[in-house]
């Protein structure tokens, strides 16, 4: 496993690490499983927050906690807002300290909450100087320029964003702002939510400015083969690899979502969450993965299997209430084909649900102690509208 250099943070950090947003739908002890198999591959960094992954990566980062990188965040814009919230992961994770202390921030005017007078901003450099955390973080995924304007302010130490072989806007201002502040960079969504294949996508990303990137993890097997992806030397593409890069960018560019904030929503006669629907929804991901008959053979977690008929019944009725008016193509400036998309989701999601009523498959496991985490309700599982408010 190669190791850089996590920006002014001064911490070895592995070049792949885990994002949590996969792994959580499993149960505690298979999501346990993969962070500690991932530790014995090299792995170490952890961002987490997600259902039970702080459950998942306690026994594990005990067993070396200096060697760990963890990460949690938080979208709370308030001083004491974000002191309750490291607390909560602090007691969670059992530690002493968090590595890294992310604040969620999709747009501009995130940015200026949180660093208002009182902001979440505050708690954060109070808490680092208390030892709680010990480095500020911004992350987010929409309007990247904001998370720059955050590094611009010189207070932020690692920023969380998306970069993968289709979406590059980080390359106009924020990867300039951080190599010039020597900020950490964390990359997120690096398969494109798994749109790409793994050892195109990871291979392209490695030989970016990047100090780590955080895959959300299924199984075992998708463990194993990002770790075999960059187990290679030299690093450099060869020019036949990145010509298989370019034929990704390029099948794949209409089909991704670049997650404008509310672009599309904003003109939507029904307001759907369309960049949501289309794109990361983590349920709707691991469906379009597994198929039907796969992700009823799939081992998720009890509370997975209790509300996915609830979730997949509220994400269709949103799609099928849209009137297909077009004005979503009309403003999307990367000209998705929104309508047959998300003609496309409804079909699937109608399928599964036909199999789900028939099946009985939403039955909980008995004796499960893993009840429905509250914090995934309130965020992905009502369709984001939380996330987006």
């Amino acid at each position: 496993m190669e190791y850089r250099r996590l920006g002014r943070t001064e911490k070895q950090v592995s070049l792949l690490g885990i994002g949590g947003g996969y792994v959580m739908l499993l149960d505690i002890e298979a999501g346990t499983g993969i962070y500690q198999r991932a530790a014995e591959l090299g792995v170490n960094y952890f961002d987490g927050r997600y259902g039970y992954t702080s459950t998942m990566q306690r026994p594990v980062i005990k067993q070396d906690r200096e060697h760990f990188i963890v990460a949690t965040k938080t979208a709370s814009n308030t001083r004491d807002a974000a002191l309750r919230r490291i607390d909560e992961d602090l007691a969670e994770l059992e530690t002493d300290y968090l590595d890294i202390f992310y604040l969620r921030a999709y747009n501009q005017e995130m940015i200026d909450a949180h660093f208002a007078p009182g902001g979440s901003v505050e708690g954060l450099l109070e808490a680092r100087d208390q030892g709680k955390i010990h480095a500020l973080g911004l992350a987010g995924h929409s309007d990247l320029s904001a998370l720059a304007r955050g590094v611009d302010t010189g207070l932020v130490d690692v920023v969380e964003f998306p970069l993968n072989v289709v979406r590059r806007d980080a390359f106009d201002d924020l990867i300039p702002a951080c190599l010039r502040e020597d900020v950490g960079m964390v990359i997120m969504k690096p398969v494109n939510v798994g749109l790409v294949p793994a050892v195109v996508a990871l291979t392209w990303l490695a030989n970016q400015p990047i100090h780590v990137m955080a895959p959300g993890i299924s199984t075992m097997e998708q463990l194993e083969i990002d770790v075999a992806a960059l187990d290679r030397d030299p690093m450099a593409l060869t020019p036949e690899e990145a010509a298989v890069a370019e034929h990704w960018r390029q099948k794949m560019d209409t089909e991704t979502c670049r997650i404008c904030d509310k672009v599309c929503q904003a003109v939507c006669e029904q307001h759907l969450i369309i960049d949501w629907q289309i794109y990361h929804n983590v349920f709707q991901n691991e469906l379009r993965r597994l198929g039907v008959e796969g992700f009823l053979e799939y081992p998720f977690a009890p509370w997975v299997r209790e509300n996915a008929e609830r979730t997949f019944s509220n994400t269709l009725a949103e799609i099928q209430a849209c009137t297909q008016c077009g004005k979503c193509e009309e403003v999307c400036p990367h000209h998705l084909p929104i309508m047959d998309i998300l003609e496309r989701i409804k079909e699937e999601q109608a399928s599964l649900l036909e199999a789900l009523r028939t099946t009985g498959w939403s039955e909980i496991y008995e004796g499960s102690e893993s009840p429905f985490p509250k914090r995934v309700l309130e965020s992905w599982i009502s369709g984001g509208k939380k996330r987006r408010s």
